[in-house]
């Protein structure tokens, strides 16, 4: 009898523990998914020099897009952004150039971090300036700059794109990767090239002159067996 519930005791106790560590991190579980997500807002972009306001309007549009796949933030549609402007006669655009315009914007939207950049260009290069800042305390918490010699789509398809890289990877204090892989020689590449160069090894193998003259060569008589 007595061996009896030693042996039960021993075959209870790690079922005891087993479930003891699925409680405690189902207990743990909540308290990771329900971590606050910063509330923020992005502006649209100041255009300065040859900029056009469309042309910054579309750029912040894409380094908002990138934010909203962080998936850390919740952010400010920025269709529901120009409405809350209009409703207490903000301001037309939706740009803004100084601290406290970004502040007031905020209070506004109700939000605890804005975004607010300005895109200008002088002679052929372009200059990218965004930051981020804190509606509560009016400080620039974030600023980064950044020149661009090339085209708008350029711009567009990198730069933006690397610096909200950046800027989330800072704020998180871990590096995030936002960005795609874009440009130079894709996988695809690779694997064509690999393709028709071993095409073109086995086509090289199968015509070279040896191997015509071996096919052409008859292949020896079998002997005749003794009757």
């Amino acid at each position: 009898m007595i061996l009896s519930r030693f042996f039960l005791r021993a075959l209870v106790r790690p079922f005891l523990a087993i479930s003891l560590s699925i409680l405690i991190s189902e207990e743990s579980l909540p308290q990771q998914k329900s971590q606050k997500k910063l509330n923020i807002a992005v502006l649209d972009f100041d255009s300065r020099g040859a900029m056009s306001k469309d042309e910054a309007a579309s750029l912040s549009d894409i380094f908002q897009s990138y934010l909203v796949d962080a998936g850390v933030f919740v952010v400010v549609d920025r269709s529901r952004i120009k409405t809350l402007m209009q409703e207490v006669g903000f301001q037309e655009s939706g740009a803004c150039s100084d601290v406290e315009c970004v502040v007031e914007a905020g209070k506004i939207l109700k939000v605890e971090k804005m975004f607010a950049g300005t895109i200008g260009k002088v002679g052929k290069i372009y200059n990218i300036n965004i930051q981020m800042i804190d509606v509560a305390t009016a400080q620039i918490e974030i600023n980064r700059s950044r020149p661009h010699e090339g085209t708008i789509e350029e711009m567009a398809q990198t730069i933006i794109p690397e610096m909200a890289e950046d800027i989330v990877s800072q704020i998180l204090g871990r590096h995030v990767n936002l960005v795609k892989p874009s440009g130079g020689i894709s996988w695809y590449w690779y694997a064509g090239g690999a393709l028709v160069l071993g095409g073109g090894a086995a086509a090289y193998f199968f015509l070279k002159p040896e191997n015509k003259t071996a096919e052409k060569t008859p292949l020896p008589v079998p002997p005749t067996l003794p009757q």
